[in-house]
């Protein structure tokens, strides 16, 4: 399964001829670095997890050492490493292996932290106070990063992050990767989703500037909108309908006036969401129907609905999950995306980036290429890659690939 991997890759994404325009810092290697790029990624493929567990993979043969990946990783060029995440996301969205989500393409962006420890600290980590003890002062050190993805109705399609430097907010690192998706991937997404740190006139500005339609989380009762929002609910009656166990009452508004900084007429939908499940009753002898209430309010300046119809709205608007469940917890669960490769602040984004664009590879390839019923989760398709990867004698594959 990893040759077939590594071949797919190889025929339809032409994946290790993009890889060699990948350059690094040294000025006299002695060892390519399409070798070292090619080893990392044959390691994420496998998921093997470290360096470590990828040395004892290549005990045999003259592979590039350890302390040599992760040096050069130090100094990769970022932007190559993102070509080549563009050409595999042309090559996708060209042969139409990627699906719109309810017949839009959209765009979800939001903030991840990695990298927590009390100890391990570079010159790049952010610094948090975390002390419980008086007069004991305890700092705890991470790194964080802003990722874009693309929503699927199968899998999401990771475009690009942007780290976040310390001492400045999410805002700032998604402002500066916002701007760089847009020249990437300029018909990539019509719609952006973020949470409610988006809610910001910059950044709706910027997508509009881009011709790009926003929609954030509106949860701060504090604001003018929030506030009208809710006046003009208690006046109009919702639209009402259920989905499975979910039954929905929502408010559909168009509001002027109320947001200074951006000075346009927005739209603000509000749903209210009783979902309904079964659970062990308290003494433990049955079940029992819970009723769970969730409210949603989201602030946009696209007006039309998906489709003509305003549950299609409320979905995509729900699509933001999918940042969370398919991206960083996926990656950090199966993986291991929080694992730390090299200390240090390119090595870092270098390794995820690759990793990305692993991940996105395998998940069309299981997709459109796996058709034995037998494999029927992610975990156990990797475990299969991994177990072959692990039993040639030469693992990595020579570069060009032969087809």
């Amino acid at each position: 399964m990893f040759k077939r991997i590594i071949k797919y890759s190889s025929k339809h994404f032409g994946l290790f001829k993009k890889l060699t325009f990948i350059a690094d810092g040294r000025i006299k290697p002695r060892i390519d670095t399409i070798k070292i790029v090619t080893a990392i990624i044959c390691m994420q493929f496998c998921n093997l997890g470290s360096l470590n567990s990828l040395s004892q993979a290549l005990a045999h043969g003259k592979y590039p050492s350890v302390s040599t990946i992760a040096r050069v990783a130090d100094s990769m060029d970022l932007d190559k490493i993102r070509n080549v995440g563009t050409g595999i996301y042309k090559k996708a969205r060209k042969s139409k292996m990627l699906a719109s989500y309810y017949g839009m393409w959209i765009g979800v962006v939001d903030g991840h932290e990695i990298t927590v420890s009390n100890y391990c600290k570079c010159g790049h980590c952010k610094r948090r106070n975390v002390s419980k003890i008086e007069g004991v002062v305890k700092y705890q050190y991470y790194h964080q990063f802003t990722a874009f993805i693309l929503a699927g109705p199968g899998f999401s399609f990771t475009l690009d992050i942007e780290p976040i430097a310390p001492g400045e907010s999410e805002v700032t690192s998604s402002y500066r990767l916002l701007e760089r998706v847009c020249m990437d991937y300029p018909k990539a997404f019509s719609v952006v989703i973020g949470d409610g740190l988006y809610l910001n006139e910059k950044i709706f500005k910027l997508l509009e500037s881009h011709h790009k339609k926003t929609i954030a989380v509106l949860k701060e009762e504090r604001r003018q909108l929030f506030e009208e929002a809710n006046n003009l609910s208690l006046l109009s009656e919702p639209k009402t309908y259920k989905q499975k166990k979910t039954t929905y009452r929502v408010w559909d508004h168009q509001i002027e006036g109320c947001w200074d900084g951006y000075g346009k007429k927005v739209r603000v939908i509000v749903s209210e969401e009783t979902n309904t499940k079964r659970v062990h009753s308290g003494d433990g002898t049955g079940w029992e129907e819970k009723t769970e209430l969730s409210n949603w309010m989201w602030v946009t300046n696209l007006f039309e609905d998906f489709s003509g119809d305003l549950k299609n709205t409320v979905k995509i608007c729900h699509s933001r999950w999918q940042i969370e469940n398919k991206c960083f917890n996926e990656t950090v669960n199966t993986w291991k995306a929080d694992h730390i490769y090299r200390h240090s602040a390119n090595a870092i984004i270098a390794f995820l980036l690759l990793l990305f664009t692993c991940v996105n590879i395998f998940n069309i390839f299981l997709t459109r290429n796996i058709k034995d019923r037998a494999i029927k989760t992610k975990v156990f398709l990797i475990g299969k890659i991994k177990a072959e990867f692990l039993s040639l004698k030469k693992p990595l594959p020579p570069v060009p690939i032969p087809i």
